[in-house]
């Protein structure tokens, strides 16, 4: 009969497993940005700020409306914001009343940096906000955070940019998209670090997925930092 420092040995190295995870996580998160972009803080509040703060939505302009929703025709591409750097997004929110069916993977998300004619984003706009297969589901989660039963969603991913940062939403399904929300928040800097490098995401799908394949996310040779969503 196995004594009780046995029994315990194994659950505390479990524990203390989780605990290195968690650690090595944080502490790579924390290393791969520079200072002026590291998620929200309370410890920072303190501190003077070198950026000024800016945000572009969906709002009607018009003086005594109250439709603050836009609306995209199958086909049709939205430019949500146009942003002249150096600067940062960091905060995206959205939400949509759309009556197709699974309508979140219909409607795609694209992100430009720097005038490339290439998106460095190109997700369908549920699974850029952690919920695939088109479904709404709340998600609570330290970059991304859905609501209201998935309906209202977040993304607080720092996204940063030296030129000009462009974000789109095209309507690929065949219903039009009939109230668009959302807004962006960003930070205007006067020049970002050396080491402060650029947010990519790409959706990758195989149907029907062919047993022990490979799938490449980048052919770049250049270093980058994953983080992935099966």
């Amino acid at each position: 009969m196995k004594n009780l420092n046995e029994i315990r040995r194994p659950a505390l190295a479990d524990r203390s497993g989780w605990i290195c995870a968690w650690i090595m996580l944080f502490a790579a998160i924390a290393a791969a940005q520079a200072p002026d972009v590291v998620p929200f803080n309370l410890f920072d509040l303190p501190r003077m700020k070198t950026f000024s703060a800016h945000s572009v939505s969906s709002d009607e302009r018009f003086v005594g409306s109250n439709d603050d929703s836009k609306r995209i025709r199958p086909g049709e591409t939205l430019v949500m914001a146009d942003l002249r750097g150096p600067g940062v997004v960091n905060h995206i929110w959205i939400t949509v009343a759309d009556n197709e069916y699974a309508w979140p993977r219909l409607v795609r998300l694209r992100v430009y940096y720097d005038g490339k004619k290439t998106p460095s984003v190109d997700v369908p706009l549920g699974d850029f906000f952690g919920v695939g297969h088109g479904y709404e589901r709340d998600l609570d989660s330290l970059p991304v955070r859905d609501s209201s039963f998935g309906r209202a969603r977040n993304s607080y991913w720092p996204m940063p940019f030296r030129q000009s940062c462009k974000i789109t939403a095209t309507d690929e399904g065949n219903r039009p998209v009939i109230a668009f929300y959302y807004h962006v928040d960003w930070q205007k800097h006067a020049a970002l670090n050396d080491d402060v490098d650029y947010f990519h995401g790409y959706y990758r799908q195989e149907r029907p997925a062919v047993r022990g394949g490979i799938t490449n996310f980048s052919t770049s040779e250049e270093r980058a930092t994953m983080w992935a969503q099966c």
